[in-house]
């Protein structure tokens, strides 16, 4: 009887931890974050295992990323736009002067407990904090 309860509650315990390591999945969808007094989309698509891919739209831009989840984070970075020319994005070489681009600059988001999700970026002025809900569909009313 003793190693019945004793399976039961190893079992049990594997199913809560299990329920709180998130996936991708619980990402997806279009999240409303506040940078620094503004408003900010970010819709983030699962791919393939712990990959991810987002746009976030500000100040007329759609900015698409790529990351990775490990824990309760996924770190985006920038995805090079065809025909844009930005190597920077990619951390290449830049084409005009033949010096090193800098470092693509790494986004985090990251999911609460709550369900809403946290996160930082660089921006001109350093890193900034942000914090994010998701965007709710709403009820179709009743007729």
């Amino acid at each position: 009887m003793l190693n019945r309860t004793v399976i039961l509650a190893l079992l049990a315990a594997s199913v809560v931890s299990a329920q709180s390591k998130p996936t991708v999945a619980d990402f997806a969808g279009t999240w409303n974050i506040e940078v620094m007094s503004h408003q900010i989309a970010l819709v983030i698509e699962p791919q393939e295992g712990n990959k991810a891919t987002a746009t976030m739209m500000m100040m007329g831009r759609d900015v698409r990323l790529q990351g990775e989840l490990v824990d309760r984070t996924i770190t985006f970075v920038g995805v090079k736009g065809e025909g844009t020319g930005n190597a920077a994005s990619h951390g290449g070489a830049d084409q005009h002067s033949g010096s090193q681009a800098p470092a693509p600059r790494p986004i985090t988001v990251t999911l609460q407990e709550d369900g809403t999700i946290t996160g930082e970026m660089m921006t001109t002025g350093g890193p900034a904090k942000w914090t994010g809900e998701k965007l709710r569909s709403r009820k179709k009313p009743q007729q």
